[in-house]
């Protein structure tokens, strides 16, 4: 979280973020938290955090999570994950005209520390991100003011070459 210091004011896409990661503490995946804001004209317009989709069964609740249990990294195994993802809980969550030229912030959360997972949607986030037309999207890296990289949404990785 980027706090100010003194008279100094957080930015306003650190602002954003921090919404992000306050959302991703409402998270309910073991593995990790994320939390994401979309914002046009500068206003929020709907938020999302990941987890398991409504009334079903969340790993917070059994203390098991699938990926974690065949020791799965970053990019592997989404079949078998419970949670709907952050980003597009978010869009399901508004319609095409408050996304179009819209602005998607993106925090992920460790859960055993509290740090900050340097924040990158997976290839089908990105592709319903630039589906939904928006225009960019801003990575958390770090806790430092400024920590973050802002990427057009088309320069999203939203699919991955075939590994034979």
């Amino acid at each position: 979280m980027v706090i100010s210091r003194g008279s100094e004011r957080v930015s306003k896409a650190d602002t954003y973020l921090n919404c992000a990661e306050v959302f991703a503490y409402r998270s309910t995946c073991l593995k990790r938290k994320y939390g994401a804001v979309i914002v046009k004209n500068d206003a929020v317009v709907s938020t999302g955090y990941n987890g398991s989709p409504r009334k079903m069964e969340n790993c917070c609740d059994t203390g098991k999570c699938p990926r974690m249990e065949k020791d799965m990294h970053q990019g592997e195994g989404y079949a078998m994950c419970k949670a709907v993802h952050a980003e597009a809980n978010a869009l399901l969550n508004c319609s095409r005209d408050q996304t179009v030229g819209a602005d998607l912030y993106l925090t992920g959360v460790n859960p055993e520390d509290g740090s900050v997972h340097i924040a990158k949607p997976c290839p089908l986030c990105a592709r319903m991100i630039i589906q939904a037309g928006i225009k960019n999207v801003y990575l958390r890296q770090s806790n430092e003011p400024d920590g973050y990289k802002c990427v057009p949404a088309e320069e999203l990785e939203w699919f991955t070459e075939n590994r034979l």
